[in-house]
């Protein structure tokens, strides 16, 4: 009996690689703004929406969450839809309503800045009203990404779709918890944390320490366990190592937030603890290095003809 061929859903995945190119140009063309500023202050221009303060979350916003993020976004929806032989969960008014409502997202948060709107946290600085409104679209997120996982047609689940959903469940905690806040009004975007002093630093950089740790490594991670072997036209060089990999980021990297806080007034059992699982965090980067560069081991020239060849 003849497989049933899955059609799936490229139209999001499109538009999400077309917005991560054209925020990829916004965010790298404001960082060479702000390093002209640094060595020219004069180019602050003298006018509050243009100086350095409020333009440098602009940049390092859509570096990451505009640029990477649609990047993530991509790459998820097209894996976990290939790993798993199943389109999208959700149909595609509810994937285009992710894609549109991320933009909205990002260009509010781009617009809030400028208008000297911000929390006053590094990688969190959206007000209130933007914060209940991303979760909404990340909550989306997970519900098509694991439901896609939970329909699949392949009974094993691919460790690429492993590495995808640590990123979205930890995010989702991670802003939840950084992100309780208290609005002074319903009718203003002002709002105060709910922790403060070492505890709201402490809880700042768990998430910015992790917000590094799951968004830009083990959703990128995923991207590597998929492309990585397709490119070389082989299997992952160990997929026990690629286990270990994973659950030793997952369990390790959580830790290590308190080295951004060295010498500070963070309780000194602290500093030692999250230095510690910083020394141990070699295990994961070097599962990922090992099992990359060995697929790759004798394959560089058919990953060059596939870079060559429009792969």
């Amino acid at each position: 009996m003849a497989e049933r061929a899955v059609i799936y859903n490229e139209d999001v995945v499109r538009k999400f690689v077309i917005a991560s190119m054209f925020w990829g140009v916004v965010a790298f063309l404001v960082g060479v703004v702000l390093a002209a500023q640094l060595a020219w202050p004069v180019l602050n221009l003298g006018l509050p929406f243009t100086n350095f303060g409020r333009l440098r979350p602009v940049h390092t916003s859509a570096a990451i969450f505009a640029f990477g993020g649609c990047a993530l976004f991509a790459t998820s929806f097209y894996i976990v839809q290939r790993t798993c032989r199943a389109r999208l969960f959700g149909g595609e008014a509810l994937a285009n309503f992710i894609f549109w409502g991320y933009q909205f997202f990002i260009v509010m948060a781009a617009l809030s800045y400028v208008m000297g709107f911000s929390q006053g946290q590094e990688y969190a600085e959206p007000e209130w009203h933007l914060d209940l409104f991303l979760t909404l679209i990340w909550v989306l997120y997970a519900v098509v990404f694991i439901g896609t996982i939970l329909r699949r047609e392949e009974p094993h689940i691919y460790v690429a779709n492993w590495f995808f959903m640590a990123f979205i469940l930890t995010i989702a905690v991670l802003h939840i918890c950084n992100n309780l806040t208290m609005p002074a009004s319903l009718f203003t975007a002002k709002s105060y944390n709910v922790a403060s002093g070492v505890q709201n630093a402490m809880i700042q950089w768990w998430y910015g320490h992790n917000a590094v740790g799951f968004f830009l490594t083990a959703g990128f991670l995923g991207m590597m366990y998929y492309f990585i072997p397709k490119a070389a036209n082989r299997p992952v060089y160990s997929y026990r190592i690629s286990i270990v990999h994973f659950w030793s980021l997952v369990f390790m990297y959580i830790w290590a937030g308190p080295h951004h806080l060295h010498w500070t007034s963070l309780p000194d059992w602290t500093q030692t603890l999250g230095m510690a699982f910083s020394i141990m965090l070699w295990m994961p980067s070097w599962g990922g290095m090992i099992n990359g560069i060995m697929t790759l081991s004798g394959a560089w020239d058919k990953r060059l003809l596939a870079v060559w060849s429009g792969w």
